[in-house]
């Protein structure tokens, strides 16, 4: 009992966080969920529920996101194995490769937008490519296709992760395991289903939660793209749930979290269930009956990573090229409109296509100049950022550890209950999570304040979850000499774990930084004044005026970001430097 006192004193600040920022205002919502409307508070039972699942706009949204994330999640995990398989073939190049792969997790969707635009847009490298073969063009945001502007957004940003999980889990399967079953005598398939699928369950259940997390996220650039009323086809739950917020329909927008978190929450715990009861059948696997004697190697070479790491990072090559380019320049390489300076360019009628690039025809810092000497508005919502995303940064990785700690050494008989709640709500959508926010936020008296962002981004669950990940497989053999050797808790945290957990922190640190460096949606339901909300906020209205400052803007706002991503290197690319041997 006095262990499990003393393991309940590490878990809760992160538990009262949890608590007050998100489960109880969460559970208080519910009363919103019941009334007819804010002036009358008439009770009326589940009608709303009722009413939620009838709107054909939230059934659209839920349509369209369950397909957004049927074909992208699946897609990316597949695409994923088997660049993984590339990587892991590699001789050379690995550190540098990885560490592209992984780039697109910490870049601001802000900056990235106009890429994507110009590939998309009527006008775009797509239809440019189409007219160039007489191939009539397509209005690729009014079109059936457009789902696959979400999916491959959502590739681009996800796929690199996937793959540099995939890699550390296939490069954590002992090869005695290959050995044995090349003697029974199993073939590729064998060995795939009975050796390397059962050890990589594990990383793919991380993977599958990692990517139905990330998956939300991309509305921050399907929403730069789109705006709040997008075509029907694109049309998303968070589109639903942000038009209700704006238009203060509490009643719906709470109803409308209930549902979606009762749908992740059944599909998570399907997950789980799936993930041990597989898990938990490796120790039976024979391979007797197996009689083919076929080496299970992959014809997949390192060509195909290094290809995809090539596409990774031209957008960045794009917004960095474009930030030394003249306005002029801008302006008639990217306009629809011909002129006299770009009517040699590919043109249909009185359309010009944009006209990309990665080299500037003349080279200049003019827009950079204009930034720091003559743009100090910019230069303060940059500061902006800055004071949101450090307290974040400092107030996750100090409480993250202690609360991952006390999950892993605690015997409670419910802790994976608890856990499993963690998990839930690190799931959820923002827009689901804007509720218990803003509630919490208003009774606090932090609206219109920094705080009401700051406070739950410090307990956010993500970080735990990451932490823990590290944690399990943490030698216990360590803790328990430390403890027979008369360290306390604490003592064994801070001298024998703290300084083991130096790897998750920093990838911790990357991760919450990236975050928060690129919020948007809490900034512009909290902060009223628009010179008072971080940049991440005006990229995407900056792109709408003055587009060559928007690069350069893009390529200053990147700095802080790539700056942790580039010092953490080391801890990211741990595990990708594995010896070769091995």
């Amino acid at each position: 009992m006095k262990k499990k006192s003393k393991m309940l004193l590490f878990l809760l600040p992160s538990l009262c966080g949890l608590l007050i920022f998100y489960c109880i205002p969460f559970i208080l919502s519910i009363y919103y969920t019941l009334i007819e409307n804010m002036s009358t508070k008439k009770f009326v039972g589940f009608d709303n529920f009722i009413d939620t699942l009838k709107n054909p706009m939230f059934q659209r949204g839920l349509t369209n996101t369950g397909l957004f994330m049927s074909i992208g999640i699946p897609l990316c995990i597949v695409l994923a194995f088997f660049l993984a398989l590339s990587f892991k073939r590699m001789d050379k190049g690995k550190g540098i490769v990885g560490l592209i792969l992984l780039l697109p997790l910490v870049i601001p969707s802000g900056t990235t937008v106009y890429f994507w635009k110009s590939i998309f847009d009527i006008n775009g490298l797509l239809n440019k490519l189409l007219y160039t073969f007489d191939i009539p063009i397509i209005n690729w945001y009014n079109s059936k296709g457009v789902m696959l502007i979400a999916v491959t957004i959502f590739s681009w940003k996800n796929i690199g992760l996937i793959t540099m999980l995939f890699y550390v889990g296939l490069k954590r399967i002992p090869r005695e395991y290959y050995e044995v079953a090349n003697i029974e005598g199993a073939n590729t398939f064998k060995q795939f289903r009975h050796v390397t699928l059962i050890y990589l369950l594990p990383t793919i259940f991380i993977a599958i939660i990692l990517s139905i997390t990330n998956s939300f996220k991309i509305f921050k650039e399907i929403y730069m793209l789109f705006g709040n009323y997008p075509n029907e086809k694109i049309y998303l739950l968070q589109h639903y749930m942000n038009n209700q917020f704006f238009s203060l329909n509490m009643q719906k927008l709470t109803t409308a979290s209930y549902i979606l978190f009762i749908i992740i929450g059944i599909i998570i715990y399907l997950l789980f269930s799936l993930q041990k009861r597989f898990s938990d059948t490796f120790n039976t696997i024979q391979f007797e009956n197996v009689h083919n004697n076929i080496k299970g190697k992959t014809p997949i070479k390192g060509g195909i990573v290094i290809i995809t790491a090539f596409l990774i990072v031209i957008p960045l090559l794009f917004i960095f090229s474009n930030s030394f380019m003249g306005s002029s320049e801008i302006i008639n390489r990217y306009t629809t409109d011909i002129t006299n300076y770009n009517m040699k360019d590919l043109s249909r009628g009185s359309m010009h296509f944009v006209r990309m690039g990665l080299l500037p025809d003349e080279a200049t810092i003019s827009q950079y100049k204009e930034l720091l000497f003559r743009s100090p508005e910019y230069l303060r919502l940059f500061w902006n950022s800055i004071f949101i995303v450090i307290p974040v940064l400092i107030g996750q990785c100090i409480i993250s550890p202690l609360g991952a700690y006390a999950f892993e050494q605690s015997k409670w008989k419910y802790k994976e209950v608890l856990f499993f709640v963690y998990i839930l709500i690190m799931l959820m959508p923002l827009q689901v999570l804007l509720v218990p926010n803003y509630l919490v936020s208003k009774w606090l008296g932090f609206i219109d304040t920094y705080w009401a962002i700051i406070l739950p981004g410090i307990f956010n669950p993500l970080g735990v979850f990451i932490v823990r990940l590290q944690l399990k497989g943490f030698p216990k053999e360590c803790i328990e000499a430390a403890q027979n050797a008369g360290a306390n808790h604490w003592q064994t945290f801070r001298h024998i774990v703290l300084p083991n957990l130096k790897s998750s922190i920093a990838i911790l640190g990357i991760i919450t930084f990236a975050e928060y460096w690129n919020v948007v949606d809490q900034a512009i339901v909290f902060i009223k004044g628009q010179y008072n909300k971080p940049l991440s906020v005006h990229l995407s209205h900056i792109a709408q005026g003055d587009l060559g400052m928007f690069f350069a803007i893009s390529c200053f706002y990147m700095i802080p970001v790539l700056i942790i991503f580039f010092a953490g290197k080391d801890y990211l690319s741990n595990e990708v430097n594995l010896m070769k041997s091995k």
